[in-house]
């Protein structure tokens, strides 16, 4: 039995197993940042709606929410709040809602242009 007929062989296994195995592992890795990133959105959206319900003056929501993001915030496509102020006294809820379009760092992974990752949160003014 000749070895030098296996080094062939397993040249071509490798090549063809090698691109299932990079595409698998820049799966999980655009699937962690893009995790990550919607929970970084969701904790701004909940800080903001609790600084606006307990806040018993007009605040910035959006400048606060920005401070609560620690990646690149001038791609964020949206911040809205239901309201700023409630006039109608306690129980009036306030939704903050943050959006920003995901884009991915490796390009390779198909479909995941145009994705809008968004946190949002609901709470009840205090006051």
């Amino acid at each position: 039995m000749n070895l030098d007929n296996n080094k062939g062989s397993a040249l071509v296994e490798m090549a063809l197993i090698l691109p299932v195995l990079l595409l698998l592992v820049f799966g999980i890795f655009e699937f962690g940042r893009a995790m990550l990133i919607t929970n970084t959105l969701n904790y701004a959206a909940r800080e903001g709606a609790r600084r606006a319900t307990v806040s018993p003056v007009p605040i910035n929501i959006d400048a606060f929410v920005r401070s609560c993001i620690s990646f690149d915030t001038d791609n964020l496509a949206t911040i809205t709040t239901s309201t700023t102020t409630p006039t109608s006294g306690s129980g009036v809820p306030i939704t903050v809602t943050v959006t920003l379009p995901f884009a991915p760092m490796t390009g390779i992974i198909p479909g995941l242009d145009g994705i809008t990752l968004t946190g949002a949160a609901t709470m009840k003014y205090e006051l």
